[in-house]
């Protein structure tokens, strides 16, 4: 069936939504591109998204227009006039954006319904359920409408489509059409359509939202060649992208505009926030990191926290309960285990031992570590920035560098061990003495 459709979606402030906290998955932004994409299931000739600000959600697209909420009575008169040029009749279908689609089929249904029975106002709804029978009673959404304008219509010259809260104008529209003569009629929902719809007016429907937006993004990266192991037990945000071929195991977060490449592996319980991963990456169990940014076949983890402004070039190492913040790891090099590294950075093919620290927070203001290619750091060391190891240089295990080393250097920088034969046989004999004393004190 050939019809002319626009898209008005409205945004509407949500319950828990305004506060300081900031929730991912629900997101003004991600609950919009999500109504957006589902939208675009009605092949609409445009969508226009009323908001509070200009933001893109989708890429440079010619169908998404955007309107601020400030402008003065959103009219039909945005359409009319350019859309009616190419047909004798466009329908526009309005929604604001706490009316929430589970199954965009739902709104191909409704479309569907409001041109087979030629409306010119189709308002949607269910009836109330009782035990055994349907009630007489009827519930009529609020968040959605679609109307159908012809050339000489006038009747909603003047219309505002939303109110100032962002909601359709229903009582308006149908006001307006019942007095023009026009045909109104009413989709209603059966039980299971209308369990696909969620009015958002409280905390407790967010859920609702986060898993709908869930499911949506793992099926589209299942369809795009990404293997999910186990599709409901991930969350991965609609902005995170994931080249094909990349394994994705159980119980992962991926969140915000995360980008991950080819061939590479997530494993179990890891968090990652904001990041970028290149081709061949592997990041082993519960391994955190935000703002990052990973190099061609790296690996990390298990256990290992990245904090932002971290970058690990191709094919270095970081792995159990290492953490790295504003770092610049070279290539090839490793910090295997029990390492800070922060506000450093670190040269090609550089072996960092168990324990080694940069201290980098002298109190006042942080300071940088250098550290040079191919340089050796023995377990155990303390770095006092600001420092520079030089290149090839080895740092000897168990020692605190408060000096630049030279390059092809070996530092030494611990006490002189010292050795007490007898030590402990004396030291038995003189407690031996004092317990004694006190008890005959007594």
């Amino acid at each position: 069936m050939r019809y002319h459709l626009q898209v008005f979606l409205s945004q509407v402030p949500l319950p828990g939504l305004e506060g300081e906290i900031e929730l991912d998955f629900v997101s003004p932004r991600n609950i919009l591109s999500y109504l957006i994409k589902s939208l675009r299931i009605l092949r609409p000739e445009k969508i226009h998204l009323i908001t509070e600000k200009e933001e893109v959600f989708t890429g440079k697209d010619a169908r998404l227009n955007f309107i601020t909420q400030k402008k003065e009575d959103i009219t039909t008169r945005l359409v009319k006039g350019k859309s009616l040029k190419k047909s004798n009749t466009i329908n526009l279908l309005l929604l604001s954006s706490d009316l929430f689609p589970a199954n965009p089929e739902v709104l191909l249904e409704i479309l569907g319904y409001h041109l087979r029975a030629e409306n010119d106002v189709t308002l949607v709804g269910e009836r109330v359920e009782e035990k055994n029978s349907v009630s007489e009673d009827c519930y009529v959404y609020s968040g959605l409408s679609i109307i159908k304008i012809s050339k000489n219509d006038d009747w909603p010259d003047e219309l505002s489509l939303f109110n100032k809260d962002g909601q359709v104008e229903v009582v308006g529209l149908v006001e307006a059409a019942d007095r023009a003569g026009k045909k109104i009629g009413f989709k209603w929902l059966s039980g299971e359509e209308a369990r696909e719809f969620k009015v958002i007016d409280k905390w407790s429907d967010l859920p609702f939202v986060a898993e709908t937006i869930r499911k949506s993004k793992v099926q589209e990266l299942l369809a795009r060649g990404v293997l999910i192991l186990a599709p409901e037990q991930v969350w991965i945000s609609p902005e995170v992208k994931i080249a094909p071929g990349t394994v994705i195991y159980p119980f992962v977060i991926l969140e915000g505009d995360t980008k991950i490449g080819k061939e590479c592996q997530i494993f179990p319980h890891c968090h990652i926030i904001n990041s970028r991963l290149g081709q061949g990456v592997k990041v082993f169990d519960s391994t955190v990191m935000e703002n990052c940014r990973l190099d061609d076949g790296v690996q990390v983890g298990p256990f290992t926290r990245l904090r932002p402004e971290t970058h690990l070039l191709r094919g270095s190492r970081v792995g159990n309960f290492v953490e790295m913040k504003k770092t610049r790891f070279g290539r090839s090099s490793k910090a295997m285990h029990l390492t800070y590294l922060g506000d450093a950075t670190v040269g090609d093919k550089v072996n960092v031992g168990a324990g080694t620290i940069t201290c980098n927070y002298d109190g006042v203001a942080k300071h940088k570590t250098y550290i040079g290619a191919e340089a050796f750091i023995g377990s155990g060391t303390e770095l006092v920035a600001p420092v520079k190891v030089g290149r090839r240089a080895y740092v000897a295990a168990g020692s605190t560098i408060t000096e630049d080393i030279s390059p092809e250097a070996l530092a030494i920088a611990r006490a002189r061990q010292v050795e007490k034969p007898g030590w402990v046989k004396k030291r038995k004999k003189e407690l031996a003495k004092k317990v004694g004393s006190s008890t005959s004190g007594k």
